[in-house]
């Protein structure tokens, strides 16, 4: 009975060493060379969603600024006797009744027959769908050249006068402007130099004329 006991004991630790040969491996933990490789990887990846974020958002401003700055062109075909209205036939197609006041300056004489363009802010005027001219800002009047080009520039001011700013742009390059009752945002020339501005702007006749100044982000 005794020997039937310890042989059955035999064949209980028997099986049991068995069962434990055939378990399942563990995993092995990952190397160092692993962890390092995955690190790689991630770090690869935020920078270049950092990248394609930063792209995403420097072509939304471009596009929010090309939708923003606009010049109206075209020909004054009536002037009140007053000369405090003029009828403005523009090279979109339509005409306009422009009130003097409703330009924040003025740098052309006016009169019929005369070509001349203004800078604004808004919407696009101009077709079946385009902003009211009440809804846009007439910034500035100037004699009607070929071409036309909205500039923006980003630098320190050098001089802030009664009549005129200058400031040095982020490449080193000098530039002046006309004050020119342009929209201007709190702040932006604080002082007479060193305010960080961002400025955008026209030329006419070796002149600069700010459309609109902002202080610089």
């Amino acid at each position: 009975m005794k020997k039937k006991i310890l042989a059955a004991a035999a064949l209980v630790m028997a099986a049991a060493v068995f069962a434990g040969g055939c378990g399942k491996k563990e995993e092995a933990a990952p190397t160092e060379s692993t962890t390092e490789a995955a690190s790689t990887e991630e770090s690869t990846e935020e920078s270049t969603e950092e990248t394609t974020k930063e792209s995403t958002e420097s072509a939304a401003e471009g596009e929010d600024q090309e939708a923003r700055y606009h010049m109206l062109q075209g020909t004054i075909v009536k002037m009140e006797a007053e000369g405090s209205v003029f009828t403005l036939q523009a090279d979109d197609g339509n005409s306009y009744d422009i009130a003097l006041t409703d330009i924040r300056d003025v740098e052309v004489e006016l009169a019929q027959d005369t070509q001349i363009a203004i800078a604004y802010i808004g919407e696009a005027l101009g077709g079946p769908e385009a902003a009211a001219l009440e809804d846009v800002t007439l910034v500035v009047a100037m004699p009607e050249q070929e071409e036309w080009t909205i500039m923006t520039e980003t630098g320190t001011t050098t001089a802030n006068a009664m009549s005129s700013f200058s400031m040095e742009t982020e490449d080193g390059r000098e530039l002046s402007f006309v004050k020119d009752n342009c929209p201007m945002e709190e702040g932006a020339l604080a002082g007479d130099s060193g305010d960080k501005v961002e400025v955008t702007y026209v030329a006419s006749q070796g002149m600069n004329f700010p459309v609109e100044i902002k202080a610089a982000r």
